[in-house]
């Protein structure tokens, strides 16, 4: 036998009353639980979860130039920019293989460096032109373990310029990847 069929009218009414009555307590206990947890909204129309997902990787929206990235004329267009953790290494074997002065695309970038051709490691195809504020334009010629996919290391030179990358250290810098595709 149904237990609505038991009750009364009133008790009915009063039962309805009271599920009605949790309900809208449990619900509100809900939402106070996570205001507390969430005081502020994650995201409010997709448009900002968007904005929210670009910010977290680091890509800059390009009309928003940091101050200190200074493109020459002779600089190709930038294609976009992003923030990168930038390192340096030097051609020497502990920092890099028995041939350091051969770079991953199979250039030597010794000899690059001598007639005044900045190379870089990135995980971006090869001949990417990277223009990073404070050291230039560089060309990606080396590679690093996949682990490092969000840094670019900057090629400093042989042994006597160790010191020089050691200057450098390691910075966290919005760089500009520049457009270098050929127009027709």
């Amino acid at each position: 036998m149904d237990i609505s069929q038991k009750l009364n009218p009133i008790s009915k009414s009063i039962l309805i009353i009271v599920t009605i009555a949790v309900t809208l307590t449990s619900i509100k206990i809900q939402s106070a639980n996570a205001t507390q947890l969430l005081p502020t909204p994650m995201f409010s129309t997709a448009t900002q979860l968007l904005s929210d997902a670009i910010q977290q990787r680091g890509f800059v929206i390009p009309d928003n130039f940091d101050s200190e990235l200074q493109v020459s004329k002779d600089v190709p267009a930038t294609k976009y920019t992003k923030k990168y953790t930038i390192t340096a290494y030097n051609s020497v074997p502990w920092q890099t293989d028995s041939t350091p002065c051969i770079a991953a695309d199979g250039s030597n970038i010794c000899e690059l460096k001598k007639i005044g051709e900045e190379s870089c490691a990135a995980a971006l195809p090869f001949g990417t032109k990277i223009n990073i504020p404070g050291f230039g334009v560089c060309t990606v010629r080396d590679r690093l373990a996949p682990k490092f996919s969000h840094r670019i290391d900057l090629y400093f030179g042989g042994a006597d310029k160790i010191q020089d990358a050691k200057q450098w250290g390691k910075r966290s810098v919005v760089v500009a990847v520049l457009d270098t595709a050929k127009k027709k």
